[in-house]
């Protein structure tokens, strides 16, 4: 399919992934709000387990990033033959990578969370946690692949249904297994990584069996497994291979910022957990806008339309920063009501509000930046997104370092750094797309 550069266009395709994203983060924040009410080690442990959990998954999303890169411009040029094999090929790609990748959560991420934390609580917590959450690394991989598909053909609303499938069996998986409810038993923080895997797992397999029985999308020539097509997997990784390391430098950044506040205290490791899972909310909506951009930004130059894509990006932008501060009055207007969503303490409440407003100030450059670094992806320029991420993020991990150990900051200064990454961010990225450089790249 073929998109257009209107508005209802960009709406069309970004409010399906905004509803999954949403649900997608229903499922991240449950169990900072389950764990909440547990205790400030399960508290801080989930936060530090969790972030490990997604450096590794971001590793499988970059490669699903270029998956959907390239079926977008298949896509664009009707060359529809060619998607299932980029499909299958990239189903290959992300089992082989998420066995490695289980391999590593589940038997080397107790001698690397002994090497970074002082809290032996913390550390003992993370370990049984990434137990049973290393497993969901399996079916999370494998879906990015049905994502990047859906959303390259411009028919995403498969993945809002997948996604609220997956946060509604994760939440009342892990009430039971946390609490003990249902006549479950009471497994506290490793019920959190339980109920979070089998609730990825139940929802790939509808993924499957969805894609498998849906009509009109046969001559995609899905499930075919004619060949390992060593050439295409390797254009794949080339063009991900970037995104890769994109992904990786900024979950990294972001392990390494919680471990820094883990330095600082036990007190503002817990309120950092509760801020990021405020953070996640505020920003859901405006990943379908990235997302969105990528693959439409890509579409658009398929289809032989280079010069319509500034015009496309600065209306996703303008969309995105009203989204944005719609989001910014509703946080600003009840600060309490939405931490209260993830703590029933007091003192924890009162002490996130300085936090919490950074963040909010810092989603209005994220929105504008994530979109600009998304389009500079969707061009196929995949290696400069990926220099801009390294400059921004060795500013940010710079200012965290001083800021922490050398200057002695409270953790409102040490979550200021996320207005200064996204600043450099939007700004390197958009000068990029004004320079016209990318109509040089071929994919």
């Amino acid at each position: 399919m073929q998109v257009e550069t209107s508005y209802k266009n960009i709406l069309n395709m970004a409010y399906p992934v905004m509803i999954g994203s949403f649900a997608t983060t229903l499922l991240n924040i449950t169990d900072t709000a389950f764990l909440g009410r547990v205790g400030e080690v399960e508290l801080g442990a989930s936060a530090v387990g969790g972030v490990l959990y997604f450096v590794f998954v971001m590793v499988g999303m970059a490669i699903g990033i270029g998956t959907q890169i390239l079926i977008a411009r298949r896509s664009g040029e009707k060359n529809d033959g060619a998607i299932g094999e980029i499909f299958d090929n990239s189903l290959i790609i992300l089992f082989g990578l998420s066995l490695f990748l289980y391999i590593i959560l589940e038997f080397l991420s107790p001698w690397m969370l002994r090497l970074i934390l002082d809290s032996d609580a913390i550390i003992q917590a993370s370990i049984r946690f990434l137990h049973y959450r290393a497993y969901g690394i399996f079916f999370v991989l494998l879906a990015t692949v049905f994502r990047s598909f859906y959303v390259g053909i411009a028919q995403p609303r498969v993945f809002g249904i997948y996604s609220f499938l997956m946060a509604g069996i994760n939440m009342l998986l892990g009430y039971g297994l946390i609490f003990g409810n249902f006549g479950l038993p009471r497994l506290g923080i490793e019920g959190a990584g339980l109920a979070s895997s089998i609730s990825e797992l139940i929802a790939l397999i509808y993924l499957f069996g969805y894609t498998y029985v849906k009509k009109g999308i046969q001559h995609y020539n899905l499930f075919r497994f004619l060949k390992v097509d060593w050439q295409l997997i390797s254009r794949i990784l080339n063009l991900s291979a970037p995104l890769v390391v994109q992904n990786l430098l900024s979950m990294g950044a972001w392990f390494v910022f919680f471990v820094f506040i883990e330095k600082i205290g036990q007190h503002e490791l817990a309120i950092s957990n509760i801020v990021r899972g405020a953070y996640m909310v505020a920003m859901t909506p405006i990943w379908g806008f990235s997302i969105a951009a990528n693959s439409m930004v890509s579409n658009i130059i398929g289809q032989g339309k280079s010069d319509e894509v500034l015009s496309l990006v600065k209306r996703i932008i303008q969309l995105a920063v009203l989204v944005t501060g719609i989001m910014a009055i509703i946080n600003v207007s009840i600060p309490k009501i939405i931490l209260q969503i993830f703590t029933a303490d007091p003192q924890l409440i009162q002490d996130s509000l300085g936090s919490f407003y950074v963040v909010i100030l810092a989603m209005l450059f994220f929105a504008f930046a994530i979109v600009c670094i998304s389009a500079v992806s969707g061009t196929g320029a995949t290696k400069t997104a990926l220099y801009i991420e390294i400059a921004a993020i060795f500013i940010y991990m710079v200012y965290n370092y001083l800021v922490t150990f050398i200057f002695h900051g409270t953790v409102e200064l040490v979550w200021f750094s996320e207005i200064i990454y996204w600043v450099f961010t939007g700004i390197a990225s958009y000068i990029f797309l004004r320079s016209l450089r990318w109509k040089k790249i071929t994919l």
